[in-house]
């Protein structure tokens, strides 16, 4: 049975592994990065595991419509946060068809809601856009140039900025 918790420091090293596993190179972030994040944001940091085996794991913060976290850059905390960013989700190829982003999201959806928050957002790479639209996020065009810049920093990947209201 599939288990989804709270990120621990020591599943860091995995969540490190599974990273390279399915992001590209040029996406790849290091592993000092994803500690800070985690230690910064430990809250809303989720794995999906199955007989102590990591399927996936998703990493948020909150944060405002509209605001972009560029690529390899530390989550910035706001004084008066709307949205729930999901920065990073990935799941492993083993797991795939298991439901796996789907309790992932389901997990950031409640802590959203709990903390008061009404909507999600996200930078879809790697063409997974249409898998974001199915889950109910549309594209948010008007941008300011600052978040355009953020956005080009995922370079190569078509991203675009998305957003859920719950």
């Amino acid at each position: 049975m599939m288990l989804i918790r709270f990120m621990q420091s020591s599943d860091i090293p995995a969540v490190v592994k599974l990273q390279d596993r399915c992001y590209p190179a040029e996406l790849f972030e290091p592993a000092d990065l994803v500690r800070r994040r985690f230690l910064a944001f430990s809250q809303s940091c989720w794995v999906a595991c199955f007989d102590d085996k990591l399927w996936g794991y998703l990493f948020c913060y909150p944060s405002l419509i509209g605001k972009v976290n560029p690529l390899a850059a530390d989550f910035a905390a706001v004084a008066e946060p709307d949205c729930l960013y999901l920065h990073d989700m990935a799941v492993s190829s083993d797991a795939r068809g298991q439901g796996v982003a789907k309790a992932l999201l389901q997990h950031a959806e409640y802590y959203a809601r709990q903390q008061g928050l009404q909507q999600l957002a996200l930078v879809a790479v790697q063409n997974s856009a249409s898998y974001w639209q199915l889950q109910g996020f549309r594209q948010l065009q008007s941008l300011s140039a600052e978040a355009q810049q953020h956005l080009a920093s995922y370079s190569g990947q078509q991203a675009l900025y998305l957003q859920k209201t719950l």
